[in-house]
């Protein structure tokens, strides 16, 4: 039995950035939903749980709002990309609350729960060995390979759906997996 799925916004023991119910909801207004309709409760929480991880690995923009918060969400100093006026120069208005969770982050990971569960057995989030590769040379047999921070925003457009959602919220300068620095 997976874990209880604890939704609590900046919470040290919150494990997901939206629930069983929430999901339910968003995909009732989808087609071909059907993996995630005719899954069990207990898959559809540990493809939950799963998302909420691979996320946490993802290099975001801003800071953590709490260095006690288990999630990477909130974040402090996030522009929110839905306002009209947000390709403008920031205003605190302009952000996040910090209070808040984005709705982009809670449906990338309803969408990547989904793409877990039509995969059945296979590891989605498996690096595909041909997928970091920059460039090829046969003779001498070289390989190069795209940087760190290249590499997460390849897996994600293999699922062009979960990279919408959350692309404009992802710091492409910053090393996926890295770790915010908190000062106090």
């Amino acid at each position: 039995m997976p874990d209880t799925l604890v939704e609590t916004i900046g919470s040290a023991s919150a494990n997901t950035f939206g629930t069983q119910a929430e999901a339910d909801t968003y995909f009732d207004n989808r087609l071909n939903v059907s993996d995630w309709t005719g899954a069990d409760s207990d898959d559809k929480d540990r493809a939950l749980l799963q998302a909420a991880i691979e996320m946490c690995l993802m290099a975001w923009k801003g800071t953590r709002v709490d260095s006690t918060q288990a999630l990477c969400w909130p974040r402090d100093e996030v522009v929110n990309p839905d306002l009209p006026w947000a390709s403008q120069e920031p205003q605190d208005s302009y952000y996040y609350e910090t209070t808040e969770m984005p709705d982009r982050i809670k449906h990338s990971q309803f969408e990547l729960a989904l793409e877990m569960l039509k995969a059945g057995t296979t590891d989605i989030l498996a690096r595909d060995s041909l997928l970091d590769v920059k460039r090829k040379k046969t003779d001498v047999l070289e390989t190069e390979y795209f940087e760190a921070y290249k590499r997460a925003r390849t897996i994600l457009e293999k699922y062009p759906r979960v990279y919408k959602f959350i692309g404009p919220l992802l710091d492409s300068t910053a090393t996926a997996g890295a770790l915010d620095i908190i000062r106090t």
